[in-house]
């Protein structure tokens, strides 16, 4: 077999449509590898680098912004995973497993007509995806997907197991429900996934508290009992050699005297391995494992091969072949992944099979031993579990005023003295006593005296200080980049109506702002209300924002399958209420007329009365969808009122515009 870069499994095949979800576990996390790299094929943009400052880069990161607003990304990770991530529009939610770690790694991910789940031992970091020997499995949903609808519908039970891991964890909680989504999307998929005959036995093999990974394998194996076991793990119990004793019970094949056990190791470049002298004796051989390539790269793979002389046997996942990723020791569970993978050994599956660990020859017996300090057995510094969700609210009925609203529960491991700061060193706005002083409620509210909202806080306790992600409550009402808060209402509107993209639009304001005698002329070309010989004339203006809305609402009439999308398409830049906050904006700061304001936010209303919903929402939930659209024009009512009532026809005809769209839409 022929390797395939885990990174290609992230884009999307062929006629899949738009990106609608992801929902994605890991142990360790690298935010920026994970959305300059993994999401950016998912979405098909533009790699982002935002230490360059050039305009291409400016435009990719609106981009992914964009992009990111359409699609419900949840990434679950280990309590101790980095969370300093770039953009609040993707959730982080981290896992405190008793006893144990959050270790699986998988991807669920979602598109419009098409449908991935990703299974191996990757982390989400450039060493999992691009520097390791690493070993996963891609299946896309349909007639030839590897997995049956049970085992897929078991994944999605482990991922829903997964969100009550989360301190914090509330069902009201919007980050939840955009995570919950994604699963009943998932699930919805499975449902309608046909019936699959192939040769191969399939077998979820998850560790958990009820279940270990070699419990399972008889639910994919046939025939004569098994005769042989090979290893490929990169970390072991060094001492303690119960993961291969209890590998060796599986072989219960005859004669006894044909029983063997052997491991695959990689050999570094200062000739040492990760294999033990202790364990090395339990076996019945340790074999170097044939390079893929000519690079240098790290064993990280984990694989388990079951053989008879018909039969094999693979299992493929996130398990390391120790005590805690095996389910094996009562006290230490880590939360896994696996599949079993069984097929007849002389087919052509089970040559494939029999491929996932090719041998190149025994050690040499004299090498070095190194024990290695995995980065998912580390034991690290995470943060206390007493610290749940910290959540980014709008408050309501003030403009543009944000609050962080700390979720936070009195715990018997909870620190003696704590401060929680804005950033690194910064002054403390929460202390344990000032908690304690509020009654330690379950939540206290910050309110940000800045525009800017965080990414994350940090947590100081003991000498220790760790960030503490912070989570969006509504994504769509986030202030915008500052390159998207540049572009005003003419800008947009011309977008539109030549079918231009935000990012187009963005990159043709960026390419021409810095010439001060190109001003004139650009915001001539891009202004459509500016192309007509008469500017004060409403009439002629109004033709040129036709083309404009008409845009808008063939941009609303395409279906969507999600609540989150739909929100997306109402709140983006190029939906009607940023669109009409912007025209506000150009009124308040004396760019543009009131009657002009007042007729342009009137239309906008109208085009959203136009669009014909029920053809919309015919793939998701009508009562949700038209809720959401409600919402809308309530934030447009409340804009009109911005505007005052004069001149009094045109207020008049606003406010019919207003009640006519409430009527279609109602009927």
């Amino acid at each position: 077999m022929n390797p395939t870069p885990l990174l290609d499994f992230w884009q999307k095949p062929a006629k899949a449509g738009d990106p609608l979800a992801v929902l994605a576990t890991t142990f360790a996390l690298e935010p920026d590898f994970f959305e300059q790299n993994c999401l950016a094929r998912f979405l098909e943009v533009s790699s982002v680098d935002e230490s360059s400052g050039s305009v291409e880069d400016i435009v990719a990161q609106v981009e992914m912004q964009e992009m990111l607003q359409t699609a419900s990304v949840t990434v679950l990770a280990d309590r101790s995973a980095p969370v300093q991530r770039t953009s609040l529009l993707w959730d982080i939610l981290g896992c405190e497993v008793q006893g144990g770690l959050l270790h699986a790694k998988v991807a669920v991910l979602i598109w419009q007509n098409a449908t991935r789940v990703i299974l191996g031992s990757a982390n989400l970091t450039a060493a999992g995806y691009r520097r390791q020997i690493e070993l996963g499995l891609a299946v896309d949903l349909g007639p030839q997907c590897l997995f049956p609808a049970q085992v897929l519908g078991q994944i999605a039970d482990e991922l829903q197991a997964y969100l009550g891991l989360v301190p914090g964890y509330a069902p009201d909680v919007q980050a939840f429900d955009r995570a919950r989504d994604t699963l009943a999307l998932f699930r919805q998929r499975i449902e309608a996934q046909p019936q699959v005959n192939s040769g191969l036995r399939v077998a979820f093999a998850p560790t958990n508290p009820q279940a270990a990974p070699l419990d399972q394998l008889s639910a994919a194996w046939s025939g004569s009992q098994p005769l042989q076991a090979t290893h490929l793990s990169p970390f072991w119990d060094a001492t303690d050699p119960a993961a291969l004793n209890a590998a060796r019970g599986l072989l219960t094949g005859r004669p006894a005297s044909s029983r063997s056990q052997q491991v695959a190791v990689v050999i570094d470049p200062r000739g040492r391995i990760a294999f033990s002298p202790e364990l090395a004796k339990v076996v019945n051989g340790v074999q170097k494992l044939k390079p893929q390539d000519k690079e240098v790269r790290t064993l990280h793979a984990k694989c388990l091969l079951i053989e008879s002389d018909a039969w094999v046997a693979a299992l493929v996942g996130s398990s390391n072949h120790t005590k805690a990723g095996l389910g094996l020791a009562a006290g230490r569970r880590h939360r896994e992944m696996n599949v079993w993978i069984g097929a007849p050994r002389d087919s052509r599956e089970g040559k494939y099979l029999r491929q996932l660990i090719v041998l190149d020859g025994k050690t040499a017996g004299d090498e070095p031993f190194i024990e290695l300090q995995d980065e998912d057995e580390a034991e690290v510094t995470a943060l206390p579990p007493c610290f749940g969700l910290c959540r980014l609210v709008q408050a309501q009925g003030q403009k543009a005023t944000w609050q962080l609203q700390f979720g936070i529960t009195e715990t018997s491991d909870m620190p003696a003295d704590w401060q929680i700061g804005l950033t690194s060193g910064a002054a403390a706005v929460l202390t344990r006593a000032q908690w304690q002083a509020q009654g330690s409620p379950g939540t206290t509210t910050h309110v940000l005296a800045e525009p800017a909202v965080p990414m994350f806080v940090m947590v100081r306790w003991n000498g220790h200080e760790l960030p503490w992600a912070v989570i969006a409550e509504d994504r769509h009402c986030l202030p915008p980049l500052p390159a998207l808060a540049s572009l005003q209402a003419h800008h947009l509107l011309a977008a539109l109506a030549r079918g231009q993209s935000l990012a187009q639009a963005l990159r043709d304001q960026l390419a021409n702002g810095n010439a001060a005698e190109q001003k004139e002329k650009t915001d001539a070309d891009l202004n459509p209300l500016s192309r007509f010989d008469n500017p004060e004339s409403l009439l002629r203006k109004g033709r040129a924002l036709a083309a404009s809305l008409s845009a808008m609402q063939r941009r609303l009439e395409q279906p969507v399958i999600t609540g989150d999308t739909l929100r997306a398409r109402l709140t983006g830049p190029l939906g009607p209420e940023f669109v009409a906050g912007k025209v506000v904006q150009a009124y308040e700061d004396g760019r543009q007329g009131r009657a002009e304001t007042i007729f342009t936010v009137a239309e906008i209303a109208l085009t959203v009365g136009r669009v014909n919903w029920r053809k919309v929402l015919q793939n998701m939930d009508r009562a949700v969808g038209i809720a959401l659209v409600e919402q809308t024009l309530k934030r447009l009512d409340q804009l009109r009122s911005r505007l005052g009532n004069e001149p009094a026809d045109l207020a008049s005809y606003a406010n019919r515009a207003m009640k006519e769209t409430r009527q279609c839409l109602a009927s």
